[in-house]
């Protein structure tokens, strides 16, 4: 008796969305981005910002592509043809350099803290500027001696 064949399995359809990812994952998210070299001029900055907070924790062929890259504007085929590697393997660690650079930054919150040291100096910076112009304004109105103020404050403005 010769063998039969299966029924054809019925098949259900399938709703539109049905076999792909969650709009809202965010480790795909950060994957997709970290597979991405920044090439407009904001990111670009961002990864030197990066490079000048971390180069010192990265290898010294880490340090040697990113500045190829980065700093000499070189292509990652003129990388590669340098150092004797394919493009693609100079494209990884690349990807790679930058991704422990966010990493790192995630962790320690270098560049984080020079913002906020930052503006905490133009905030102050501006608040002694305001106090100067005030000491000058009652110096002129009393007639009062406020040299030693204001020698006070010319010191304070150039420790900022």
């Amino acid at each position: 008796m010769p063998l039969q064949k299966p029924p054809p399995a019925r098949t259900l359809p399938r709703p539109a969305d049905a076999g792909r990812a969650p709009a809202t994952r965010p480790a795909a998210a950060a994957r997709a981005r970290a597979a991405r070299l920044p090439r407009a001029l904001d990111g670009r900055t961002a990864v030197i910002r990066l490079f000048d907070a971390y180069a010192a924790l990265l290898t010294d062929r880490q340090r040697a592509l990113v500045r190829m890259y980065y700093h000499d504007d070189l292509s990652l085929g003129e990388i590669g043809a340098r150092i004797g590697v394919t493009r693609q393997a100079v494209f990884d660690s690349l990807r790679r350099s930058v991704s422990e650079m966010r990493s790192l930054e995630e962790q320690l919150g270098v560049l984080a803290a020079r913002d906020r040291a930052a503006r905490a100096r133009e905030q102050a910076s501006a608040r002694l500027a305001d106090v100067e112009r005030e000491a000058a304004r009652l110096a002129d109105t009393m007639r009062a001696d406020l040299g030693p103020l204001m020698r006070a404050l010319r010191t304070l403005r150039e420790a900022l």
